[in-house]
């Protein structure tokens, strides 16, 4: 990998519901490598921004490359994105185990590959709790899991110290920063820059869906 490779290249991109312009001609480019997070106040367009860049949703117009490959064709370019959002990809009905075994053979993973990430998070203990049991932050901590659980190049994580105690917060920046240097490239939306200057070298703040201004930390 160059330090000039090009994780996500967005370009001219806009976006409408109706009509409420959410985004108007964002054109950014982001590294291989680096952690990001997009910042502003409600309404600036962040978690549309990220939800495009998830393949999630379609931008209204302009184009959006990962890894050098358009967002919106084929799915390896989405099997290389671990997503975790306000609303939990988790089944309340199962445990924590057989939540994230669930994820890990849609991706051919075994359970060993995540052990460890388990440990980290201190999820230990309620391994075999269903999910409806947990806090809000142990739940938290369960979906990143489930994000990770295909080691995906590009992690995007949206409002992730939403609500979250800092013993959670602090869990949670201790494994990103673990991260860095191991070819990942993580994207933040959040209003929290305390929690995210922890992890993040870089901030690009929105508003009104428009890129007004960057950040070095």
């Amino acid at each position: 990998m160059s330090n000039d490779s090009i994780a996500v290249e967005i370009i001219e991109v806009s976006k409408r519901y109706g009509y409420l312009q959410a985004l108007k001609s964002v054109s950014l480019r982001i590294k291989e490598g680096e952690f990001l997070v997009f910042s502003g106040p409600n309404g600036a367009g962040k978690t549309t921004l990220l939800k495009i860049i998830a393949t999630h949703i379609s931008p209204s117009s302009g184009t959006v490359k990962i890894f050098g490959a358009d967002a919106l064709k084929g799915s390896e370019t989405r099997r290389r994105i671990g997503l975790v959002t306000h609303d939990s990809f988790l089944y309340d009905e199962l445990s924590v185990r057989e939540n994230l075994l669930f994820y890990a053979r849609l991706f051919g993973a075994e359970e060993e590959d995540f052990l460890d990430t388990i440990e980290f998070f201190g999820l230990k203990r309620w391994y075999n709790v269903r999910v409806k049991q947990l806090s809000h932050g142990l739940r938290k901590r369960a979906d990143i899991i489930r994000a990770l659980i295909h080691n995906p190049d590009l992690i995007l994580l949206d409002e992730p110290f939403a609500g979250l105690d800092a013993k959670t917060c602090d869990v949670l920046v201790n494994y990103f920063k673990s991260q860095e240097g191991k070819g990942k490239t993580l994207l933040i939306s959040s209003h929290s820059l305390e929690w995210s200057k922890r992890i993040c070298n870089k901030g690009i703040l929105l508003d009104k869906g428009e890129i007004v201004g960057e950040m070095a930390f």
